[in-house]
């Protein structure tokens, strides 16, 4: 039915209340499946505003009391006040005594019970201008049991996006407001959403697969501090040393840690350039040769004519740039787990150009 809606339905088409609906339990409705065998759920351009991150945190766990809470409340006795304020009053030898004597016998609990305890497929591509990390993170403590994750045309990870442009002028100069400035890219400052990635790595460790199509934000993936040395030309491994340590920890993810079990990553931009004569003009490469020998095997196919795009000379030209990035972020994950001695990982870039 979540599929059907992300392929059919208007964004606005899924709330909270309907979400609630389509998985109650046999408590709430008798004779329904429930949500216990449920693995996937395909959420892909069906967040909006009326049905959030935060929505969908507090639709994965519902809150019971325990069964050792509805015994003990069975025992308890009704009494007026006045019979309350009668009740003899002992006076006990000692402190000891007399603190172990007011503590309740068995203390009420909730319990909190997950809704989908099966779940190992999210999708959450096209979020719209929904989209929070903030709450990406904190709806990623309840997903440490996903192994497919897809954050297709996510933006850029950043826990303050609208503070990007505002800047505070102080005594010794522009300070700005957010985690990531307006010219970070130009930078390549990738610390704010290396360290977001960090933090979501922590709380998906066992993925498997995760796709980033669309995604302009590759290089946080691996992005390290410019004190880190590589792991190729690091001085502990020039000389002999048995461990590596390096002088700081990297913000990003670690890809032989937290997200050592990725076998899969999807790094396809979304959309491959059509216009040949842009492709032939540019200065020989390896990725435009490759393009080209590309589209003229496979282009005609009806499967590929939806992913061609003809944006002319400067999209092809920016194509050819955002795939050599893609190329040497998936270069690099493949060089880090090679020296952490971690399993391959297959990075797939959608048009035949995986490696």
């Amino acid at each position: 039915m979540l599929s059907y809606l992300s392929l059919y339905g208007e964004r606005s088409c899924m709330d909270f209340k309907s979400f609630k609906i389509l998985f109650q339990n046999d408590q709430e409705v008798e004779g329904v499946s429930g949500s216990e065998d449920v693995q996937f759920l395909d959420l892909t351009a069906l967040l909006n505003e009326a049905y959030t991150l935060k929505d969908l945190e507090k639709s994965l766990s519902r809150s019971s009391l325990g069964a050792v809470a509805t015994s003990s409340m069975a025992d308890l006795a009704l009494s007026t006040p006045k019979q309350q304020s009668k009740a003899a009053f002992e006076v006990v030898d000692s402190w000891e005594d007399e603190a172990d004597d007011s503590l309740p016998l068995v203390l009420p609990a909730t319990l909190t019970v997950p809704i989908f305890p099966n779940l190992t497929r999210l999708s959450l591509a096209h979020p719209g201008t929904v989209a929070s990390w903030t709450d990406l993170l904190s709806l990623s403590i309840h997903l440490k049991t996903l192994t497919h994750l897809s954050l297709a045309y996510w933006p850029r990870p950043s826990t303050t996006p609208n503070a990007a442009t505002t800047s505070m002028v102080g005594r010794y100069g522009t300070v700005s407001l957010g985690g990531s400035h307006f010219y970070s890219d130009l930078d390549d400052d990738w610390h704010e959403a290396a360290n977001i990635l960090r933090r979501l790595s922590l709380n998906t460790y066992c993925l498997k697969w995760l796709d980033l199509e669309g995604c302009t934000w590759l290089k946080a993936l691996t992005w390290d501090l410019p004190s880190n040395a590589a792991p190729y030309t690091s001085a502990a491994i020039m000389s002999g040393n048995d461990e590596w340590v390096r002088p700081s920890s990297s913000p990003g993810p670690d890809w032989n840690g937290a997200w050592r079990q990725i076998e899969y990553l999807n790094l396809f931009q979304g959309w491959i350039p059509s216009d040949t004569k842009s492709l032939q003009n540019m200065p020989a490469g390896v990725v435009p040769a490759q393009l080209m020998r590309w589209l003229r095997e496979y282009g005609r196919k009806e499967g590929v004519k939806d992913l061609l795009g003809d944006e002319g000379a400067h999209g092809a030209v920016e194509w050819v740039e955002k795939e050599k990035v893609a190329r040497s972020v998936g270069f690099a994950v493949q060089s880090l787990r090679k020296v952490g001695g971690g399993k391959y990982c297959r990075v797939d870039y959608g048009w035949g150009g995986e490696v």
